[in-house]
């Protein structure tokens, strides 16, 4: 240890800078003057006094009066054995805070602002594993590496993820065997971007592009927060990007949001064939989650915007209103998405079970 680190553990163990400096310096010279330890130490001469003086008290020095103001270092005896004993007690302390340390949880906080990613990554691990319905995310092939097995986890429970996979120059594109049961849908998009992932459109996780200027992440629990980033998903990284993996491309599709849904059957809704769906959801005056099975017969999903009939579908219709009327044979209902009021029932999940007169007999995930 040198005399810099020597000076840094005396000032941890309760000494100042100063008596350290003295201390040590009383160290090498055995015994001094005042003036002596003054001048060989960075005490300065009008506080050399005082110095002295604490360090008798503290049984560091031993003063005494012969022509001269006179210090000597005590037998280090008893200063050893005072240290020992400290860093004894500062070892157990260590142990019994490993001991008694739980990771703490981010549930009792509505927004976090964190400065480590790897807090966002595992804020984003624990939102993948209490998904009930689905997932949106954007991510490099490093970090969906780390999500995949979690991820491939919820897919097992039912749970629907959709993926943008930052693919940039010089990475290693991903094949299909990557993707398959990890994912239900992927898309590949040539830029950076932010790390952003959405569960149940409740739960958020946040980093900006590692490229930007300030660093720090966002941990939500909050709806209404998180659909502004669903909204950033969707528009910015999801419709604009080619899809690069599609879980079973042949079979009945799904959706998670039904804006989407509704943009992409606009041409079968009141068509000359029926289209049959089947909608998770929760009933919006109970609360209580409900399955319906039945025929899309009716649907609004435009914007002031892009209220043109005759006009191709644009980006703009997924802003107004987003509502549709399922016949199950028995009743009508009005469905809504996320945070529907006036509809009857909140869409978490939409699976085309069928166009015409054939029906998909496969249960929902």
């Amino acid at each position: 240890m040198d005399t810099e680190e020597l000076l840094e553990t005396l000032q941890a163990a309760d000494l100042s800078y100063y008596q350290a400096n003295a201390y040590v310096t009383l160290l090498g010279l055995g015994t001094a003057s005042a003036t002596e330890v003054a001048q060989a130490s960075d005490v300065p001469d009008a506080r050399i006094y005082d110095v002295l003086r604490d360090l008798d008290d503290f049984g560091y020095v031993e003063l005494y009066e012969q022509e001269t103001f006179q210090a000597r270092a005590t037998d280090p005896e008893t200063i050893v054995s005072g240290l020992t004993d400290r860093a004894s007690a500062l070892e157990s302390a260590a142990a019994e805070i490993e001991d008694r340390y739980e990771r703490p949880t981010l549930d009792t906080q509505t927004v976090s602002i964190v400065k480590r990613f790897d807090t966002v990554l595992e804020a984003a691990r624990t939102f993948v594993r209490d998904a009930d319905t689905q997932i949106h995310a954007t991510l490099t092939p490093d970090q969906f590496d780390a999500l995949r097995g979690d991820l491939a986890d919820a897919r097992d429970r039912g749970v629907t993820v959709n993926v943008t996979m930052f693919a940039l120059d010089g990475d290693e594109p991903l094949g299909d065997a990557d993707y398959e049961g990890a994912v239900s849908v992927a898309h590949r998009l040539s830029r950076p971007g932010p790390f952003v992932l959405t569960s149940d459109l409740r739960r958020t996780a946040f980093a900006p592009n590692p490229a930007a200027v300030e660093d720090y992440g966002l941990i939500l629990r909050n709806r209404s927060f998180t659909y502004v980033f669903f909204w950033h998903f969707l528009l910015f990284m999801w419709i604009p990007s080619p899809v690069a993996y599609e879980a079973d491309a042949t079979g009945p599709k799904r959706y998670a949001d039904i804006r989407q849904f509704l943009l992409e059957n606009r041409d079968r809704i009141g068509g000359d064939e029926p289209l049959h769906v089947e909608i998770e959801g929760r009933e919006t005056d109970s609360d209580r989650s409900v399955t319906i099975t039945g025929e899309v017969v009716d649907a609004e999903n435009l914007s002031e915007g892009d209220a043109d009939e005759a006009r191709a579908p644009s980006v703009l219709a997924l802003t107004g209103t987003a509502s549709m009327i399922v016949d199950d044979g028995e009743r009508r209902w009005t469905v809504g998405g996320w945070g529907a009021t006036y509809e009857e029932v909140e869409a978490n999940r939409i699976r085309v079970t069928g166009v015409g007169a054939e029906l998909d007999a496969e249960p929902a995930e």
